[in-house]
């Protein structure tokens, strides 16, 4: 008995069909030739020519490296094929130049699966409630919706001031229902900030960002960067106005917000949300990953420092011109009365 590991491409979609995975609805047997293509790579692991275990992976923004798609035949199971193809998977994403991020994302349930990333040390990082609602009538008072962004350099400073911020309490960003990333730069794209939605609070103090998504359901993904959404006027009317304008014009049918486990237990009673299985986010930064952001942050705080030093120096130098033109005038004066 020999084992190999080989991609995976459309044309092996019949040989994927005769793995008894145990599955009764496969969503893979739906979308299997778009697996291996557009950012998406699908690996095999076989004993001798029989096809037994397959992984795969995402790459998102170019750097981040989603694990998933594991499936193994129960004819060959207790063999440790999960954790094999798991771990191969793994490296080929390591060695791949531009992957900064390696990851996956399980539901709590799946013991299984969270086993076999503990094996090849891939530790967990945030459990999120993907909370859904059809509508947020029972939590909408009487205060004024927030006022939209409209600027992309605005909504940047917002992103800038929360999840690129080193010293923000939130450091992961739902970039997609389903696909949370540690933030950084290359997530926040012109194309992803026209993709959102931007409204901040009458003391420009909070900020809410929303966006339309498909998977399955048509959502509202609306992303609050702070935890104290019960204490802010204005939010669910803004929410539920939004909601309620794409829900008539049938481009969304429910929202969708990400909730960490304290933010789920703290929602008000009579809330409209459910609270499905909640996701565990597993992964870690490749080396020197680290360094990298420590090195830009800070420069980014030296641009900001010099940036400020500049408007005061401006400042003093319009105090001091100021100053001479009196000066002159002064002098003008004198000179006229001898």
């Amino acid at each position: 008995m020999s084992l190999s590991f080989r991609p995976l491409t459309a044309n092996d979609f019949e040989l994927y069909k005769t793995m008894e995975t145990g599955l009764k609805d496969d969503y893979m047997l739906k979308v299997f030739d778009r697996l291996s293509v557009n950012g998406n790579a699908l690996f095999g692991l076989f004993e001798d020519d029989t096809l037994v275990a397959v992984a795969g992976y995402t790459l998102f923004a170019g750097e981040f490296a989603m694990l998933g798609r594991l499936r193994s035949d129960k004819r060959y199971r207790k063999n440790g094929y999960g954790t094999k193809i798991t771990e191969y998977i793994l490296n080929k994403a390591k060695d791949t130049s531009s992957v900064k991020w390696v990851g996956a994302n399980t539901e709590r349930h799946n013991k299984a699966a969270q086993k076999v990333l503990q094996k090849i040390s891939v530790p967990h990082v945030i459990t999120l409630y993907a909370a859904q609602a059809d509508d947020l009538d029972v939590l909408v008072t009487n205060d004024d919706p927030w006022e939209r962004v409209e600027s992309n350099q605005e909504k940047r400073h917002w992103i800038d001031k929360t999840y690129l911020n080193p010293s923000f309490e939130k450091s992961v960003f739902p970039f997609e229902a389903y696909y949370p990333f540690p933030a950084r730069p290359s997530l926040f794209t012109e194309d992803k900030l026209d993709q959102m939605i931007c409204f901040k609070n009458q003391t420009n103090t909070r900020v809410v960002f929303m966006w339309e998504e498909e998977k399955g359901d048509k959502y509202l993904h609306v992303v609050y960067p702070w935890s104290d959404f019960s204490d802010q006027p204005g939010l669910f009317e803004t929410m539920s106005q939004e909601f309620n304008k794409r829900k008539a014009n049938g481009t969304s049918s429910r929202i969708w917000m990400d909730l960490t486990e304290e933010e789920a237990a703290s929602l008000p009673a009579g809330h409209p949300f459910d609270l499905p299985s909640p996701w565990m986010l597993h992964g870690f930064f490749t080396e020197d990953t680290a360094e990298l952001d420590t090195s830009l942050n800070t420069a980014r705080q030296l641009i900001d420092q010099i940036e400020n030093e500049l408007s005061d120096l401006t400042t003093i130098v319009e105090h001091n011109k100021e100053t001479l033109d009196s000066l002159d005038k002064r002098n003008d004066e004198l000179d006229s009365s001898f």
